[in-house]
């Protein structure tokens, strides 16, 4: 892991001290140089695909503010959806085929094994993303090519998010540094680093039986389910931590990034569960996916699809795999299902006793969690896998 890597945080120490002692317009190419470097020692020549999708940006850039053709924008969007779709679906979409021509004797699709992911893609795709569409609708800062640089290679978000806005981050560099920044960003690593490496290190433990097949055939309904509650605190510590770390490093900067979790589990419905749970995934996946296809100002049938389609890109965000679009299909019917509750069943009925409230908010917390948990199963195990696991832990095999 990174994180543990002693090289790791004396490169941080380093690039911190040079930020600082720079000029503001040096800092930009200080925070470029360090992304750049700290890429090449993590993903090697990979760095070179993520530098010319960036020059490209900056080359359509100028030359949609010098020929104003409409077209430019979404040509360039699509081609960086086009660079992670090859790198990421071409496996999966080569196994759906060999899966379609099962009754030949060799694969019709040779799988293509030499394709790696590089690291970090699927989060740089989505900051290009917004970076392309808000520059298309005028909502950035004017700057130069360096700060669409500086923006990209940020390194303590590279790997794993938070997802950055540009016209939050960029008028961060010019500002005024305050020595809390220091002592807030120590504090904040402190903390994801005893999540990380404690709380989910422990936990995993616990949540062994759920990860393999043989695992599952070997334990019963009570192991299974508090595997699974394991797992599901596990993802939380593990992934929180990361962004408390990835917050808090960005913090020795005197940069604020956004916030990923905000106690999750304690949503009282799915709808506040997603408001909790990588925010900043939820809020680009808004902004993007759902507002563009109408959001929920459309007819109630084309809200549920809207909610649906979201969701079905958010699992194919997190992995290449069927079962991850099962995952994300699962949360769109739940989202679905809170929808239609809170727009036809519940006007109808009668208003809860505040003496009561207390205890509804905690059988919605329960619910909500139920749903988050058991969705887990799709997360973990391919489809069929987890479909058998479900079965085993409603007692129904």
């Amino acid at each position: 892991m990174i994180y543990t890597d002693w090289i790791y945080w004396l490169f941080v120490l380093v690039a911190v001290v040079t930020y600082h002692i720079m000029p503001h317009r040096i800092r930009p190419w200080v925070l470029f140089a360090a992304g750049v470097t700290f890429y090449y020692y993590y993903a090697g020549s990979y760095l070179f695909l993520l530098l010319a999708e960036v020059v490209i940006a900056i080359l359509i850039v100028k030359a949609a503010a010098k020929w104003s053709k409409r077209w430019i924008y979404p040509a360039a969007i699509i081609g960086v959806i086009l660079v992670l779709g090859y790198f990421k679906y071409t496996n999966m979409l080569l196994d759906t085929l060999n899966d379609l021509f099962a009754f030949m004797q060799q694969p019709f699709f040779p799988k293509a094994e030499q394709i790696v992911l590089p690291l970090g893609i699927s989060y740089f795709t989505f900051e290009l993303i917004h970076y392309l569409v808000e520059r298309k609708r005028g909502n950035l800062p004017e700057h130069r090519p360096e700060g669409l640089l500086s923006f990209i290679f940020f390194f303590p978000t590279m790997v794993a998010g938070p997802i950055k806005q540009f016209q939050v981050f960029y008028p961060q560099i010019k500002a005024k540094f305050h020595i809390d920044h220091i002592l807030i960003g120590i504090t904040r690593i402190g903390f994801g680093m005893f999540k990380k490496l404690v709380l989910a290190g422990t936990i995993d433990l616990l949540a062994q039986p759920v990860y393999s097949k043989a695992g599952i055939a070997g334990a019963d309904t009570g192991t299974l389910w508090i595997s699974l509650i394991a797992y599901t605190f596990v993802i939380y510590f593990d992934f929180s931590g990361y962004s408390d770390i990835a917050i808090g490093t960005a913090r020795l900067f005197g940069i604020v990034i956004p916030e990923n979790f905000r106690f999750p589990y304690l949503a009282r419905s799915i709808a506040e569960f997603w408001n909790r749970w990588h925010i900043s995934l939820g809020s680009w996946l808004t902004r993007y996916v759902y507002f563009p296809l109408g959001g929920s100002r459309v007819p109630a049938p084309r809200v549920y699809l809207n909610l649906m389609a979201t969701m079905t890109v958010s699992g194919l965000w997190h992995g290449a795999a069927w079962n991850f679009v099962v995952w994300g299909m699962f949360h769109g019917v739940m989202l679905c299902i809170h929808r239609f509750h809170v727009k036809q069943i519940k006007p109808k009925l009668k208003p809860v006793p505040n003496w009561l409230k207390p205890g509804t908010t905690v059988i919605a917390i329960l619910i909500t969690f139920f749903g988050v948990t058991i969705s887990r199963v799709f997360f973990i195990l391919p489809i069929v896998d987890g479909w058998d696991l479900m079965l085993r832990l409603l007692g129904l095999r």
